[in-house]
């Protein structure tokens, strides 16, 4: 393939995997139906504020090159009557995106990473295997799925986030 054509095909799949996560999120809970999950693609944008000082903001996602870097943020919300226990928002990295390390963040829970989807651990914990067969610590490039188990109830209308980093490959 050649790199104009190369890079299309990459912006192409940047627009598929901004809408193909918002789809792909999970949430598990007693009541898996009182949490909804809403996820948004966006980027940090540089911009002049009121005082004449550069700041940042985050934007939708328009449109993603390789090497851009995403800010992916899942909202969940208990739109129940009553308070939620166990409230887990699991999370895969999606494909041909790279995670960026040290990104996830989540008040208020205990965050495991995945290289498989089906082993999470803290990330210091976190070993794969490489070609040779011999096991190592795991590098960013290596996650595939993020999971944050939140310590405390969801009460009624109550609303947190988590968010992570990825880059476009």
């Amino acid at each position: 393939m050649n790199t104009v054509t190369d890079s299309v095909f990459k912006a192409a799949k940047a627009v598929f995997v901004v809408s193909a996560l918002a789809m792909s999120c999970a949430a598990l809970a007693q009541e898996k139906n009182c949490i909804e999950l809403t996820t948004v693609a966006e980027t940090a944008q540089q911009y002049v504020n009121e005082q004449g000082q550069t700041a940042t903001r985050l934007a939708p996602v328009g449109k993603a090159l390789p090497g851009d870097e995403i800010i992916w943020t899942v909202t969940a919300k208990n739109v129940c009557s009553k308070s939620v226990e166990n409230v887990v928002v699991a999370n895969p990295v999606p494909e041909h995106m790279t995670y960026v390390a040290n990104s996830a963040i989540g008040i208020g829970t205990d965050i495991a990473y995945s290289a498989d989807g089906e082993e999470f651990k803290p990330f210091a914990g976190l070993t794969v295997h490489g070609a040779d067969g011999a096991a190592r610590a795991a590098k960013a490039e290596d996650v595939r799925n993020i999971r944050w188990t939140y310590s405390a109830a969801f009460a009624p209308g109550a609303t947190a986030f988590v968010r992570y980093r990825a880059t476009l490959n």
